[in-house]
């Protein structure tokens, strides 16, 4: 007789191979949009969330606690569920080609979505209205035959829901009806818990559901895209502390007292859950430069972490051994919420495309194991999903980098020695300045251009400005080609949703792997805030600390405009051999005030 244990198992590693073949298939175009839209799949969590806000601790000793534990979890995963889902669509909304940006129109989504809903809640509720048996009351009706039977094909529909949805997403064109889906999908979900036995009250996840839309709605519809990774990152943090408080509500309910096989996964949600939290919340606060961008490190702090990572196993080791209520299982707790701080800390800011992605993996894991705690198989599929989105991102990140997760995650990369420092100063040969009147002269007589923005782009918001000169160099014939590199920003695919804001058709913007080998044909390359990613001594030096990584070949073309603020090093803290190239001159300022003088000089010319 197959367990239920073995039926989760058995969903978990299918749901992880699906979520393999569907996720790879989605253009690096949508990397962030799928990152987002995993984010609000995996706030899936609410309904574990729901059971335990809802049910009826009174025969629990300071049953209260869980009941506000569940709450606070409905909350969380709300907002992440609000937020996760608006935000993506605003995401997807701005990827269009020429001719649908031409047209100025888009298909009605939302409408068709909410007409869809409304149809389908109807048509239920007529169904169930003429089924009830004569002279018994709807809600006694409900709770007796409909329950059980609702939560398990809401369940069902739901889980092939979010499935078509990551689906979409392998084209711009089928993404946002994709995403509609899945957004159905998580309302069908909701909705089915409603049903659940073991709910008893509806008043805290009403609440915590009115506070989840306030917040999650507000982060979704006014953060600027240039922010997004910060709001991942935050997305990341309310769905692993649902995680873990949902996992520290069903130890306090049970004071211990389940088989082993519960515990053991109830342990790793709560760790896993606990230091994607506080891990997730200092890689936003580095986004958001509340944190120096640059590597905290001190001495001995891989071997604290992983001294303190042992501690961690072996208290889990033991409270599942003894299955026993003891207060070392809050310690366990505490102790996992300061690993995740002594994890990310060292990581510096330009690492942060693999710390998300890895990240956003840890809370789908997180989801899988609640779902194992309460055997739950709709957050088991998610999770699964999740986790193997996260995890095949952080990956790709990675191979683009040319390292390891292990050298992300402890080898401070970034980090920078005096003599290093000492070293960049030193000129490695003349540099050439150029004024916005040249460049201009430049790009008239110039066939094709390729645009390749970076970090710096971001952090001036001069996508807009970017955009702006771009149609006028069309407008005036000339070919305009934008160049993304996988790490360029500080989340997966970021410089394609801000150049996507900026109503940059998505059919002119190009991957590394399709770009890298028009270079040598190219008459100009605009450099935009990027360094490390153009920088030729990752072909040229193989004493480099970024030697063979994947770079723009930007040197390749004919002529190339950089404009930087200063002569700084980037993240690698190695002077860019580019910038003293007898082909490259260097347009000195904040990004977005150089880009609108140029594009004023181009219009005198």
């Amino acid at each position: 007789m197959t367990t239920e244990l073995e039926v989760g198992l058995y969903i978990f590693m299918l749901a992880g191979f699906l979520g393999y073949h569907i996720i790879t298939r989605v253009p690096p175009l949508l990397h962030t949009p799928l990152m987002s839209a995993t984010n609000a799949i995996a706030a899936i969590s609410l309904v574990g969330s729901l059971v335990v806000a809802g049910s009826d601790y009174s025969h629990v000793p300071n049953g209260w606690v869980c009941t506000l534990l569940g709450f606070v979890a409905v909350t969380c995963s709300s907002t992440n569920a609000f937020g996760g889902f608006l935000i993506t669509d605003r995401m997807l909304r701005m990827f269009k080609t020429a001719e649908e940006r031409a047209r100025g129109t888009r298909r009605p989504v939302e409408l068709q979505a909410f007409a869809l809903v409304a149809a389908v809640v109807a048509a239920v509720a007529g169904i169930l209205y003429t089924t009830r048996p004569a002279g018994m009351a709807m809600g006694e009706y409900l709770h007796e035959h409909v329950a059980a039977e609702a939560l398990r094909y809401c369940y069902i529909l739901s889980a092939g829901m979010f499935v078509l949805g990551l689906k979409g997403l392998a084209s711009p064109k089928r993404a946002r009806a994709g995403m509609s889906l899945a957004a159905f999908g998580m309302f069908v979900a909701v909705v089915g818990t409603l049903f659940h036995p073991h709910i008893v009250t509806y008043r805290w996840i009403g609440l915590g559901f009115a506070i989840g839309a306030v917040v999650g709605g507000t982060m979704g519809l006014r953060i600027p895209m240039t922010a997004v990774p910060q709001r991942t990152a935050l997305s990341h943090s309310l769905g692993a502390l649902a995680a873990c408080l949902v996992g520290v509500s069903e130890y306090f309910r049970y004071q211990g007292a389940l088989d082993r096989v519960t515990l053991t996964a109830l342990d790793f949600e709560v760790v896993v859950g606990g230091l994607t939290f506080t891990g997730s919340l200092i890689a936003a606060a580095k986004l958001q430069e509340l944190l120096r961008g640059r590597p905290i490190t001190y001495r001995g702090q891989n071997v604290l972490s992983l001294g303190l990572l042992s501690v961690i196993v072996a208290s889990g080791v033991y409270l599942v051994v003894t299955q026993a209520a003891t207060a070392f299982f809050y310690v366990m707790v505490g102790l996992a919420l300061v690993f995740g701080l002594l994890l990310v800390i060292p990581i510096g800011a330009a690492d942060m495309p693999v710390v998300i992605a890895l990240l956003n993996s840890y809370g789908g894991l997180a989801d899988a194991a609640m779902g194992f705690v309460l055997m739950n198989k709709i957050q088991i599929i998610t999770g699964s999903l999740d986790g193997t989105s996260g995890f095949l991102l952080a990956l790709l990140m990675c191979r683009a980098m040319n390292r390891s997760a292990v050298n992300v995650l402890f080898g401070a990369f970034g980090r920078v020695s005096e003599e290093a420092v000492a070293a960049a100063a030193e000129a490695k040969g003349s540099v050439r300045s150029i004024a916005p009147e040249e460049t201009a002269v430049l790009f008239e007589t110039a066939r094709n251009i390729v645009v390749v923005p970076g970090y710096g782009m971001a952090v001036a918001q001069a996508q807009h400005a970017v955009a702006e000169l771009g149609n006028i160099l069309k407008e005036r014939g000339v070919d305009v080609k934008y160049a993304i590199h996988p790490v360029a920003g500080r989340m997966p695919g970021h410089m394609n949703v801000l150049l996507a804001e900026a109503d940059v058709p998505y059919t002119q913007l190009y991957e590394m792997d399709d770009i890298n080998g028009e270079f040598p044909r190219t008459d100009v390359s605009l450099v935009i805030g990027a360094n490390d990613v153009v920088n030729p001594a990752a072909k040229n030096t193989p004493g480099s600390p970024i030697y063979g990584m994947p770079i723009l070949n930007v040197d390749e073309s004919s002529a190339t405009v950089v404009l930087k603020r200063s002569m700084n090093t980037g993240f690698a803290g190695i002077e860019n051999e580019l910038f003293y190239d007898p082909k490259t001159t260097m347009l000195f300022g904040d990004a977005k005030e150089s880009v609108i003088g140029l594009t004023s000089a181009v219009k005198a010319v």
